[in-house]
């Protein structure tokens, strides 16, 4: 399958954020996706299936739109990334032949977005707007940034500190361990600037990203505020990363217009093979640890996981005297899975074996020849098995 890496938000190559964009013609398993975001390690890798291939077909179904799109770190699937997406526009209209001047992409959990082409060979992203709210002070973010609390804001997405200068902001040495506290997909922290109308600094240690160099999605929520705050509906931004990177934002009704160049760094093809699309036991450990320890802040105790693993294998049971048993469903199981349902209990398990030390697929394989020793003939004596 093809990959391109491409800078957002660029004013020339090596600046911006770095985003892959992996063509599909469906979906492949989520976990599959998941190991390429890790393996490529950026801060962000977009999935996008074109409409009309298998995976767009099992899409909604209603509304125009030409690609679905979905965002991976190397830790977890997020709901938005906006250089992602500027990065997906630029290879649709750039590698892909697509003949139009507007390409929609369709996402799970924020709709549809839109990237077109204006002038001066800049993109611009078309996101719903998401005005911050005024919220109460949270200590680890204010300890984690070295800052006396201050004004504290909140997104659908992400927190907002609101500092008095550039300066503040390009000072700030955050603690991400104490940042990765607050309960969002991250931090960001914005101020009045020099050469722009503001600027702004993201961190992310909670879905795994220290901090991003570029992040289009923050200025959804950063353009309705400076805009009230400045009083003008057009903005120039600066995020201040050490790869820096340029926006042009207009607040537009609920909409935000974010604009940006982008540069293709390169094109290459990702060799996987069919037998390595299915998960290892030893990769879903590790997925599952890195999880805990970037989304799920720690482990609960092994007495807890124990308890929780019990509940999960109880859940399995009902759903399975319900659909191979004689008892009738209850409305309240009517939409649960058992698919999801036995990957609760692996998950837990996975946890177990983690927090104890156990390598499963040791385990496994010697459980095997322990079974093929023990069992080697009796069950083929068992009548009852005939």
């Amino acid at each position: 399958m093809k990959i391109f890496q491409v800078d957002a938000f660029a004013a020339a190559l090596f600046q911006g954020n770095p985003a892959a964009v992996i063509p599909l013609t469906d979906w492949l398993p989520d976990a599959v996706m998941q190991n390429i975001a890790m393996e490529n390690n950026l801060a962000e890798t977009a999935f996008i299936v074109p409409r009309q291939a298998p995976g767009g077909a099992a899409g909604p179904a209603s509304g125009d739109y030409d690609y679905l799109i979905r965002w991976f770190t190397p830790t977890i699937e997020v709901e938005l990334c906006g250089h992602a997406t500027l990065a997906s526009g630029h290879v649709v209209f750039h590698h892909m032949g697509f003949d139009r001047n507007e390409v929609v992409f369709r996402s799970l959990y924020s709709g549809d977005l839109k990237v077109s082409q204006v002038d001066n060979n800049k993109l611009a992203l078309d996101f719903p707007s998401d005005m911050p709210k005024l919220v109460d002070t949270v200590p680890a973010i204010f300890d984690g940034l070295h800052l006396t609390p201050g004004e504290l804001y909140r997104g659908r997405h992400d927190f907002m500190v609101v500092l008095d200068d550039q300066q503040q902001v390009e000072a700030l040495n955050p603690d991400f361990r104490q940042l990765a506290v607050a309960e969002a997909r991250g931090v960001v922290v914005t101020a009045p600037g020099k050469d722009a109308d503001f600027v702004s600094r993201c961190f992310f240690p909670q879905s795994g990203i220290d901090e991003d160099p570029v992040t289009g999605s923050a200025h959804t929520m950063m353009t309705p505020f400076w805009a009230a705050r400045l009083g003008k509906n057009k903005l120039s931004a600066i995020q201040l990363s050490q790869r820096r990177g340029y926006l042009d934002c207009t607040l537009t009704g609920d909409r935000v217009l974010i604009e940006g160049h982008a540069h293709t760094f390169l094109q290459g093809e990702i060799m996987l093979q069919p037998d390595q699309a299915a998960i290892s036991i030893r990769q879903a450990q590790d997925l599952v640890d890195t999880w805990i320890r970037t989304t799920g802040v720690r482990y609960f105790s092994e007495l807890t996981n124990m308890a929780i693993l019990t509940e999960e294998v109880g859940e399995v049971a009902r759903l399975m005297s319900r659909l191979y048993g004689d008892q009738s469903f209850k409305a309240s199981d009517k939409d649960k899975e058992l698919a999801d349902e036995l990957a609760d209990v692996l998950w837990v398990l996975l946890c177990i074996a983690n927090q104890t030390g156990v390598d499963l697929t040791q385990a496994l394989q010697k459980n095997f020849k322990k079974k093929n020793m023990r069992d080697g003939d009796r069950h083929k004596g068992n009548e009852k098995l005939r």
